[in-house]
């Protein structure tokens, strides 16, 4: 009497596969990597019928996760003539999953899809075996499981031999984790859409040199996504700056890019690629070698496009910064889920921290049409006047954290006044009507102190009216010591404030407290301790103490 009942098998049979590829693919996802392989196997449970119609399906068992169970060889056997989709690990050369791998792959022209991990030498001995033609294969993964432990895994190892000896007509996807495979291997065929290479930090050119990775790619015209970690070919340790191209490669259907490397490397790879104008960039430099022509290459790079709207400025950890843009005009904070992805996402990992923020800031010119820029200035050395003269056409700034001294200065530069025409002087970002501030901390915990961020910034306001473009919207989210007194003082310079009306203040410190009876010496010593007495007598620390010394500067 069940509605189920009424289907016809056939429509039975579709919805049985489509859970069961859905499990498989779910698995291969990295948030759910636990998901029990065949957790579709229920289906057959339900009743006779049910049962009938997924042993007569053999599409609903061609998704093949190799594991140790015996449901394996069964599940091989049911999938009879279906084309198939493997995935699997395994951990040495007397592995059992092996046999079932092996008894796979003695019909290649079925496979679709081939996800193996496990020891790189293993992985070799196993692609000089295979060396049957692969016609229907669509997608290769190889990854070295580090797991996977073994002592030659030290030895180097020569690039893996071809697959399938090389004869992949409809291969669409590749993805290497950790295996050498030299850029001249047949692998990386014209039919590829999408490449992923994680290769190991060496200095040697394994992988091949500039040129064959060139040629390779040259190849790949249908070619989408594109991700490279560790694995550009190397500049000499001689050199400082990128040579000349001599030659330019076109991936005209390239929609993302992805780099991992030292910045020189990127900006060389960059520098020799012709990319469309729509392209998502990531780009993570490493090292400060080299940032000054990564971020030129890149002005290059998004001249040829739509100009930039929205962008994140921030700093990660204590040597990364970040910067984040978008061509879309965006609100609010950039960095929450709901955020579009970035059409340009840029990681420059390198100490000094502030040479690299002003360099980044100094050479850029992709800042130039900005309309909307959110800043997390957690650390003290940014350079704002810098900053304001390359975002000239800012229409929305968001401040998250603390600025510096240095803010409401730069924000007050006007230029001199033309006496010849008669022009007045300009004041920095000239386009501004709204200011958004996050976290920020507005004036002091004592209580007879004035709050002098919050008259800088009033006064600030001042001088914006005084010029004729005066600020038009004020935001206010999560700020500590401002109440409605001050927020009833900006709003007579500011037609629109918006203030969560959060009164968060801090614990106000008696200024009396350091006469009389409060022991000073012994308020220092709590603060600051002297190193030395964090350890006693028998080496061993407070590691409440310590805790202290073990916060990072910035």
């Amino acid at each position: 009497m069940a509605p189920a009942s009424r289907l016809p098998p056939e429509i039975l049979s579709e919805i049985f596969t489509f859970v069961a590829i859905d499990s498989y693919e779910r698995r291969q996802r990295p948030q759910h990597p636990h998901i029990q392989p065949y957790q579709w196997l229920s289906v057959t449970y339900v009743c006779r019928a049910w049962r009938e119609i997924a042993l007569n399906t053999p599409r609903l068992w061609s998704h093949i996760v190799l594991n140790s169970s015996q449901i394996v060889p069964e599940v091989i056997s049911r999938s009879k003539k279906a084309p198939l989709w493997i995935t699997g690990t395994v951990a040495n050369e007397g592995d059992p999953r092996l046999l079932m791998l092996d008894r796979l792959v003695e019909d290649p022209m079925r496979i679709k899809e081939l996800h193996l991990t496990g020891p790189e030498r293993l992985i070799q001995q196993l692609s000089a075996k295979w060396t049957t033609p692969a016609k229907a294969l669509e997608s290769i993964m190889l990854s070295s499981d580090l797991r996977c432990f073994e002592h030659a895994a030290f030895l180097p190892l020569n690039p893996l031999s071809n697959f399938f000896s090389g004869e992949t007509p409809n291969l669409r996807r590749l993805e290497l984790k950790r295996i050498s495979l030299h850029w001249n291997n047949p692998l990386f065929c014209p039919s590829l859409r999408t490449l992923i290479v994680h290769s190991r930090y060496d200095p040697t050119p394994r992988l091949g040199e500039l040129p064959q990775l060139l040629d390779a790619l040259e190849t790949m015209q249908s070619l989408e996504t594109l991700y490279l970690n560790e694995a550009i070919p190397r500049l000499p340790d001689s050199a400082m700056h990128v040579p000349e191209p001599q030659r330019t490669v076109a991936l005209p259907k390239l929609r993302s890019i992805t780099l991992l490397s030292d910045a020189l490397e990127c900006a060389n790879l960059l520098a020799h690629l012709s990319l469309p104008s729509n392209v998502r960039l990531s780009v993570t430099g490493r090292m400060e070698r080299g940032v000054e022509d990564l971020v030129k290459v890149l002005n290059n790079q998004l001249t040829r496009s739509d100009p930039l709207r929205s962008a994140l400025l921030a700093p990660v950890f204590s040597s990364q910064i970040q910067v984040k843009a978008w061509r879309s005009p965006l609100e609010g904070d950039l960095e929450i889920p709901q955020t579009p992805e970035a059409d340009l996402e840029l990681h420059l990992d390198a100490i000094p921290h502030a040479r690299t923020l002003d360099t980044l800031v100094n050479e850029s010119t992709f800042f130039s049409k900005l309309h909307y820029l959110q800043v997390q200035c957690i650390f003290r050395n940014w350079d704002w006047k810098m900053l304001f003269e390359r975002t000239p056409e800012l229409r929305t700034m968001g401040i998250i954290c603390q600025p510096s001294e240095r803010f409401f200065p730069a924000l007050s530069i006007v230029s001199a006044e033309d006496t010849e025409s008669g022009q007045p002087g300009v004041i920095p970002l000239p386009h501004l009507h709204t200011l958004e501030f996050t976290g920020v901390r507005f004036g002091c915990p004592h209580s007879d102190h004035e709050s002098q961020f919050l008259v800088d910034l009033i006064d600030w306001l001042v001088l914006r009216c005084n010029y004729g473009v005066p600020i038009l919207s004020l935001g206010i989210n999560q700020c500590v010591n401002i109440g409605e007194e001050d927020i009833d003082r900006l709003r007579e310079v500011v037609p629109e404030v918006d203030w969560d009306s959060e009164e968060n203040f801090e614990t106000n410190i008696p200024v009396q407290a350091w006469g009389g009876d409060f022991d000073v010496d012994a308020f220092m010593d709590d603060v600051f301790p002297d190193p030395e007495d964090i350890y006693d007598d028998d080496d061993d620390y407070d590691s409440d103490d310590l805790e202290f010394w073990m916060i990072p500067f910035g």
